[in-house]
């Protein structure tokens, strides 16, 4: 199969590579996924610009966690009634060397959930990680019907994902965006308003918005950027 791979830390165009590896099998409760699209998240980039010190120690590294694809084998303990299904997949990558730039990746099943007929494949490959850390964001102290969030950087993609959960779980919504088109992209997730993170005094904008209430919990992925 055809990769992308690095053996060496630094910039994408310097050390990333396309080369020829053997197809994986799939082992005892995996699947063999033969993937159409394969996302990045900002851990992949710190990996391969050396945030993790010891990942090459093993030799060259297939990068990506997230992907999307169809399911071609399955190995042990896995039903054969799952060949032929979309799905995207998510950890490709994670504690050890082979991720989803690639043609194929063998993952255990439970890291490749279904993918609905009406869900395109290159949405697929963003919903893994930035959708669970969301998730975790959203609902890791419990239940937040009725309760105020403000979701800072909210047109990025953890933060779009937050929106739309806290908006559907019955939560109101203040998000921030340093642009119009990040604006509507907020506005059309959910969020019931939206300031510019860039203007001065935008944290008062805030407090007006809340009428006498208070933000009951805040989500921001990238501290001090927004």
């Amino acid at each position: 199969m055809k990769a992308i791979s690095f053996a060496e830390f630094g910039p994408a165009a310097q050390v990333l590579k396309a080369s020829e590896w053997a197809t994986p099998d799939p082992g005892p409760g995996e699947v063999l996924v033969k993937l159409h699209t394969t996302g990045v998240n900002p851990s992949d980039v710190k990996k391969r610009a050396g945030g993790f010190p010891n990942l090459l120690d093993d030799g060259p590294v297939i990068p990506h966690s997230d992907g999307a694809g169809v399911i071609e084998g399955v190995g042990s303990g896995v039903s054969a009634s799952r060949i032929g299904e979309r799905v995207f997949v998510y950890q490709a990558q994670y504690a050890r060397s082979h991720g989803t730039a690639a043609e194929y990746v063998a993952i255990d099943a439970l890291r490749a959930p279904t993918l609905p007929d009406n869900t395109a494949f290159d949405v697929g490959a963003c919903v893994g990680i930035p959708i669970l850390t969301a998730h975790r964001c959203v609902f890791a102290d419990g239940d937040v019907a009725d309760q105020w969030l403000l979701v800072t950087g909210g047109a990025g993609r953890v933060g779009h994902y937050a929106i739309q959960l806290a908006q559907r779980a019955g939560a109101r919504v203040i998000a921030t965006a340093s642009n119009e088109a990040d604006a509507l992209a907020c506005r059309e997730a959910g969020a019931k308003h939206v300031v510019n993170h860039r203007e001065p005094g935008w944290g008062r904008q805030v407090v007006e918005q809340l009428g006498g209430s208070q933000i009951d919990r805040a989500i921001d992925v990238e501290f001090g950027a927004n």
